[in-house]
């Protein structure tokens, strides 16, 4: 019976070329390396910072306003915008409709019209009367807005007569509430508490008052008209041009949505008129009526 050979004992000798095993217990290596968590901690809260840098220099270089549409052009108190910017009273519509000998909302305290003290009236200039601003409730607060009385002469927003067809404004003129875009025969008044929906349906309104008599004045209101004709029918404005004793005798006096112009006949200027229009024209449409 043959015997297994022996193993010999101690160091056996690897071939010549061959390195020996390692007797060395086999260590695990990671398949990756680590994630640098602190590292990416870092840089995000690097870059959050740099973000919100940039967001509050855009915002600086916005007037800090995030609005947009119709809320953006109610609040755009820009120099660029023609007129004189008038605080919004906001929106909302007066219960019932209009019938002939319904008291109208009154103007507020300030506000210079045909019905104020002719005196007053007459130590200001129309633009400067055209507007007033509530006082504050309180050093350093913001000034409180009326809603029951129209702080500018037209209107320039606030609340209003709701929609009505066939409505008798005297003379037998019969209108709709709001009127349609259109120059209207000075014998037609528009109801005060009408403008303001003139101007939410993204309309501006042009009213004029000339005393009697005054052939300069009707004069300049003839070529405003020439003017308001060919806007509606070639330049598709939404504007209504009316007479309006509310404004005091020798004025003309322009709004859309929270601005105004006014200016003595004598100073009518035919590219501030235009520009107005141009601008205005559309620039606050809460209901849509410029899309298409």
């Amino acid at each position: 019976m043959s015997r297994e050979p022996r193993r010999p004992k101690g160091n056996v000798q690897s071939p010549r070329g061959v390195a020996p095993p390692s007797r060395r217990t086999p260590v695990k290596v990671d398949g990756g390396s680590r994630i640098p968590v602190l590292g990416i901690g870092i840089a995000g809260g690097v870059l959050l910072v740099v973000g919100l840098l940039a967001y509050l220099i855009l915002q600086s270089s916005s007037g800090g306003s995030s609005l947009t549409g119709p809320d953006k052009a109610e609040a755009d108190t820009s120099s660029s915008v023609p007129g004189t910017y008038v605080q919004s009273q906001g929106r909302g519509h007066f219960a019932g409709g209009y019938t002939p000998g319904r008291a109208e909302t009154p103007f507020c305290a300030g506000v210079a019209w045909s019905g104020a003290d002719s005196s007053a009236a007459a130590s200001v200039t129309p633009t400067a009367a055209a507007t007033a601003t509530a006082a504050p409730s309180r050093p350093g607060a913001t000034p409180t807005v009326p809603t029951n009385c129209y702080n500018s002469n037209p209107p320039s927003s606030g609340k209003h007569l709701n929609v009505q067809n066939n409505v008798d404004v005297g003379g037998g003129n019969v209108i709709k509430i709001p009127p349609d875009p259109d120059v209207y025969p000075a014998g037609v008044e528009i109801p005060r508490d009408s403008i303001a929906h003139i101007l939410e349906h993204a309309g501006v309104f042009l009213g004029y008052n000339c005393a009697p008599n005054d052939l300069s004045c009707d004069s300049v209101i003839q070529d405003i008209t020439k003017l308001a004709t060919d806007r509606l029918q070639n330049g598709g404005d939404r504007l209504v041009m009316a007479h309006d004793s509310d404004l005091v005798p020798g004025t003309v006096g322009m709004s859309s949505w929270t601005r105004v112009y006014i200016f003595k006949y004598q100073d009518y200027d035919a590219k501030e008129v235009q520009r107005f229009m141009d601008k205005n024209s559309c620039r606050y449409d809460p209901e849509g009526f410029c899309r298409g």
